[in-house]
């Protein structure tokens, strides 16, 4: 069992009430009822909650297993919350902290939808805000790069199986992972989205050329997605499933894009871990997925600011707020770039 694992309190053992309370919360609910419930949420966003709340209980069960008698809103108060924050301290950080803090209030305020946890979530940004912060790592690459790294796996894969004569399954996956980066610096795509995609269902041919149909269940705004997929990674599609796919092993058994060599679809985890190696090979330093996104909205904003409100469909946000940040911060490279051509042109006179 992993020490993560330890700090949770198995759903079997917590209090019966708890356990009805939360299955309750989190069942489909009527769409004409004006309450809502847990049901909305996305899977890893009830997972967060159930985590969170599972700690707690962990932590009431260690220290103060009376507690775990009474009902949810009775067993918590400032000074519980008090030692529960001392007790998360031993392992993890203020910023962590208030996460943890964020995703139980929104578990309490599913199961326990009468009771005011307004004054939880004034300890939870007072917790935040005095958290150190660390310095911000500029490990960013924009997507023109990123589509350049996969392409280059790519290459190199064909390159190395025209050399042994054969495909061998190393020239397989290192084909896949190419063509993962390309995917993800092309899509912008959250990495559950990019590790749901399903040859047939998300990846559709049209003609000669395949289109990316993500539907809104496996979309964090629940609002589908249509992508048209160009000529030259239609051909490197082409490829991989006919040429390189069926040399990873069970590959034939799934219709998951992205072939695991355990012969089932690569995990979310896999898929991590795969872009990271690659990227922090090639860069010095590696990349998620998620900065793939920072990466796609930077590089729009400094080859199209006019027209870069568009970064927000292409993100899938509801509103351009979210990513503003990224245009800005590309403007502000750019503002810092004009500063020292001016000073430089200033020196040379």
């Amino acid at each position: 069992m992993s020490r993560k694992s330890k700090l949770q309190l198995p759903f079997a053992e917590w209090p019966t009430e708890d356990r009805v309370l939360w299955g309750e919360a989190f069942k489909p609910g009527d769409i004409f009822d004006e309450k809502t419930n847990g049901a909305d949420l996305a899977v890893a966003t009830r997972k967060a909650l159930q985590v969170s709340y599972a700690e707690f209980l962990r932590f009431v069960a260690s220290r103060h297993q009376s507690l775990l008698n009474l009902r949810p809103e009775g067993r918590i108060d400032r000074q519980i919350i008090s030692k529960f924050v001392a007790w998360l301290r031993r392992s993890r950080s203020d910023s962590a902290i208030a996460i943890s803090l964020h995703h139980l209030r929104l578990a309490l305020r599913r199961i326990s939808p009468d009771t005011d946890w307004s004054w939880l979530l004034i300890i939870t940004k007072r917790i935040w805000a005095q958290a150190p912060r660390k310095a911000k790592k500029h490990h960013l690459a924009t997507s023109d790069r990123l589509r350049v790294l996969g392409n280059k796996l790519i290459r190199d894969a064909i390159a190395a199986a025209e050399a042994a004569g054969h495909v061998e399954k190393s020239h397989a996956i290192d084909y896949r992972d190419g063509l993962i980066i390309s995917f993800a610096a092309l899509f912008l795509l959250r990495r559950r989205s990019v590790t749901a995609l399903r040859i047939g269902k998300h990846l559709i041919k049209v003609g000669d050329r395949w289109e990316l149909e993500v539907p809104g269940a496996d979309m964090k705004n629940k609002e589908s997605m249509d992508y048209p997929i160009s000529e030259e990674l239609s051909g490197q599609i082409d490829v991989y499933l006919n040429r390189f796919r069926p040399l990873i092993p069970g590959a034939v058994k799934h219709d998951g894009l992205w072939a695991s060599n355990k012969g089932c679809p690569m995990s979310s985890g896999a898929v991590y871990d795969a872009v990271f190696k690659r990227t922090k090979k090639a860069f010095g330093y590696g990349i998620n997925l998620h900065r793939f996104r920072h990466g796609g909205a930077t590089f729009w904003s400094m080859h199209d600011p006019i027209n870069v409100r568009g970064a927000k469909d292409l993100l899938g946000h509801s509103s351009f707020d979210p990513t503003e940040k990224f245009y800005i911060a590309a403007r502000t490279r750019l503002a810092g770039r004009a500063l020292a051509r001016a000073i430089d042109t200033l020196t040379e006179t």
